[in-house]
This record gives C-alpha cells, sequence and structure tokens, in this order.
C-alpha cells in the first residue's frame, strides 16, 4: 500500500502505452519493494522478543534502513520513497554529508522506533529512557555534523554554468514535430547564451528525440552552436550504432573537435521494465512486455570528462552509482532528465530532492537539467542557488564551484550497509553467545 502510493506518477505518461496493464506500472515496482517492508517488520518482532528493550528501537532502525538499502540497489533496485531523500530537506541535513542518505533514514527511523516503543507502554521507565536518549543523541550528532560541516565554508563559486528547460511536454516530444519543435526550441534559447560567456551548457534527457549517431547534418549543427558559444555542450538524445540503441547524452566541445561530437555517454542505469527488459528475449512474446523499451545498458569507456560526470535521470537517484564516479575524478556532477514523463505529479518534486541528497553526499555542485523542470544549480550545502518551477521553458545560468570536503564522499555506502547489518544481526547473535559463556 506505501510503495502503490508512493510509485503511483510512474503510470502518469507512460500508462498510456500500455492500456489495461497500466496498474502493473505502480504494483509491479510496488511488490518488488514490499519484501523491504516484511523484512524490517520481521525483525521487529524478533528484536521485541527477544532483545533488551533499551536497543529494540536500534535494532529497528537498524532493520528498516538496510531493507531500504538493500531495495536500492542494483538493477532491479528502485530507490524511490525513500525516508533519507523525503527528510533531506529537513534539520537532519548536514547528516548526508557525513553517513550518506541512509544515515538520515536511520535517524528518522529511530526516533520514530522509539517515541512508539515507548507510547506502547508509557509506564516502563526504561522505554522512556531509551526515547530521550534515542532523540537526544540523534540532536547531538545532527549539531556535531552541522559544526563539523566542511561545506558551510566552502569557497566561492567561480565557473558560470547554464541548463536550458525547454518545457516541451511528452505528447508534444513524440508528436511528429516534436523534433522539428525540439531542434529549433533548444538551438534558440541555447543561442539567447551568447553573452552570458557560460563555460558548460546542458541539455535534458532525449530533447532531441532522434538517432543521433546517424544525423551527421544535425551534430555538425550542434558542434558550431557550441562554437559560437564558446562553451562545451550536452545534447541529449538516442543513439543505434546498429548493435545497440542507447539512451545518451552527447558531448560537443569546440576545443577539441568544432564540428562533430567529442564523447558520448551511455545511460548505464535503465529503469527496468521502462527502458529496458531484463531477460531473455523470448519475454517480449508475453503480452504487453513487447511494449517495454528496447534500449541497452551504456558501457562507457569514460564516465568522467574534465571533471564533469553525466547521471541521466533515473540514474541520479543512486546513491552508489554517483559515489563511484567521484573515486574516478568527478568534481560536478551533471543531472539530465525528462521528467516531462511525470506531468504535475509529486515525482518531478522527489526526483529533484534526489539531487539535493547527491549535493550534499558527495559535496560537489550539481547541474541539473530538466526537460519540464525541475532545473537548476545545487551547491554542496544542499543549497538550490537556482531553481525553476515545473512546467513551461526556462534557463538557468549560475554559478559552480570547486568541490568541499565530505567524508561519506569517501567512505561511500557500503560501510554504512556493513554498520546496519551488524547492528541488525548482533542483537541476536549476543545473547545466545552469552548463554553459551554462562554454561560454560
Amino acid at each position: 500500500m506505501f510503495f502503490s502510493l508512493g510509485f503511483s506518477w510512474f503510470g502518469e505518461t507512460a500508462g498510456a502505452l500500455v492500456g489495461p496493464a497500466a496498474p502493473v506500472l505502480v504494483l509491479g515496482p510496488a511488490a518488488v519493494e514490499a519484501p523491504a517492508f516484511a523484512f524490517a517488520a520481521a525483525c521487529a518482532s524478533f528484536a521485541v522478543r527477544r532483545c533488551d528493550a533499551r536497543i529494540v528501537p536500534y535494532v529497528i532502525a537498524a532493520a528498516y534502513t538496510l531493507g531500504e538499502l538493500l531495495r536500492s540497489e542494483g538493477t532491479l533496485g528502485v530507490p524511490f520513497s525513500q525516508l533519507g531523500v523525503a527528510m533531506i530537506d529537513s534539520p537532519l541535513r548536514p547528516l548526508a554529508a557525513f553517513v550518506g542518505g541512509y544515515g538520515i533514514t536511520f535517524a528518522t527511523a529511530l526516533l520514530g522506533a522509539s517515541l512508539a516503543w515507548w507510547l506502547l507502554d508509557r509506564g516502563d521507565a526504561r522505554r522512556a529512557r531509551t526515547a530521550i536518549v534515542a532523540w537526544l543523541a540523534v540532536g547531538a550528532f545532527v549539531a556535531l555534523a552541522w559544526t563539523c560541516w566542511p561545506a558551510r565554508h566552502a569557497a566561492a563559486p567561480t565557473r558560470r554554468v547554464a541548463a536550458v528547460q525547454g518545457g516541451i511536454t511528452q505528447s508534444l516530444k513524440m508528436s511528429a514535430s516534436g523534433l522539428r519543435e525540439g531542434i529549433a526550441r533548444y538551438t534558440a534559447m541555447t543561442r539567447a547564451l551568447a553573452g552570458a560567456h557560460v563555460s558548460l551548457v546542458l541539455w535534458p534527457e532525449t530533447v532531441i528525440p532522434t538517432d543521433l549517431l546517424g544525423q551527421s547534418d544535425l551534430r555538425r549543427s550542434f558542434a558550431l552552436l557550441a562554437d559560437d558559444l564558446h562553451a562545451p555542450l550536452w545534447v541529449g538524445a538516442w543513439g543505434d550504432d546498429g548493435r545497440r540503441y542507447t539512451n545518451a547524452l552527447y558531448l560537443f566541445d569546440p576545443r577539441t573537435n568544432p564540428y562533430d561530437v567529442r564523447a558520448t555517454y551511455a545511460k548505464e542505469q535503465l529503469v527496468p521494465f521502462a527502458e529496458w527488459l531484463p531477460g531473455p528475449d523470448w519475454l517480449r512474446r508475453v503480452p504487453y512486455l513487447d511494449q517495454v523499451g528496447a534500449f541497452t545498458p551504456g558501457r562507457n569507456a569514460l564516465d568522467v570528462i574534465d571533471g564533469m560526470t553525466p547521471l541521466i535521470c533515473w540514474e541520479s537517484v543512486f546513491g552508489d552509482l554517483a559515489h563511484a564516479r567521484l573515486a574516478q575524478g568527478a568534481t560536478l556532477l551533471l543531472i539530465a532528465t525528462d521528467d516531462a514523463w511525470f506531468g504535475t505529479t509529486e515525482g518531478p518534486y522527489e526526483h529533484a530532492q534526489a539531487a539535493t541528497l547527491r549535493a550534499v553526499e558527495s559535496g560537489r555542485w550539481v547541474l541539473r537539467a530538466a526537460a519540464t523542470g525541475i532545473s537548476g544549480i545545487v551547491a554542496p550545502d544542499g543549497t538550490w542557488t537556482q531553481r525553476t518551477t515545473l512546467g513551461g521553458a526556462a534557463t538557468v545560468v549560475g554559478m559552480v564551484g570547486a568541490p568541499s570536503a565530505a567524508p561519506y564522499a569517501v567512505v561511500g555506502p557500503q560501510p554504512i550497509g556493513a554498520v546496519l547489518l551488524l547492528l541488525t544481526v548482533l542483537p541476536f547473535v549476543l545473547p545466545a553467545v552469552l548463554r553459551r559463556r554462562n554454561v560454560a
């Protein structure tokens, strides 16, 4: 029920493509995610029966967070409806720079679990003390994180960049005139930046709905546009080299190639059962599965170019993917997305919150271009220095700077997951170990 409500915007536009099977777009992912709650519930039940009352809320919070982590990674992961994303705009934000979004999830779950644990038996002094200690501990760690947060003292940004939001709806984009309108609008809006002296321009995901690899004249026109700006231009389009059909960003850089593409980034983390169909080809013979996109996951020689790393739409919600790019030298995160699929639902807002979390976790500036919003620039402390509204055309011009130190950028999600696993398992193992020692 929780995930069905939380994922309701999945089928806003895509539902029309599959007709009577549209509910599967919501109920399918919800069913896949539901075992995370079942896991947390089972751990809570065991903890209540077997653990000391003072550690029950900690076990519950760890189990809930571990379930969230497990459901949010991998090929079939669906990292939406995370507490860490939802609470990134709360006073808990500084925690993300040290323990990531999963640390915020754990703190949120602990606050709720300790309070609920006390309310179930208000006469139990141990539960009352546990709740007080938990709330004071979270408050103390937030205060400490705020005090030690490097992003609060980051150097002033020095580089001017731009993102173009064409405001083309999904229905117009996919119509017969969509390609012509996309080329004309994005080209005109980008030419208008000529006097802004930007060092980089980012277009959203697939705003040029055609195979750009097979359009040499169109590529040349974009290369000349970048040359006129004297700045690299990232263009979202499709790619088909005869072997793979990809969702890609094309980099036109007049400094190295004034006539054609310098580099291509193909989306590596595709949306399962939407952009591509995991599994054997015969699955496409199943009714309605032939409607699933035929994209192929990208295999890029480079994920980071001149310190810039692209994250296309869905990829920006995967914290482990963004963290892996940091080890490759990423200093600026570029998020190109087509949230027009989700209309005016809560989807684009939740997706934008993920950009805030990525900025705080990584200590990097984020430049985000969305087809119909929300586009903008996010500082390493999670502040949106530029932000568009949802719907309509807009151009974002602002400054970005050097990375700010963030401990989580070094640690990453794996050690956090190991600690969560330890907290979840240890209370069940420890009593047995102590009993054996007492018997001995």
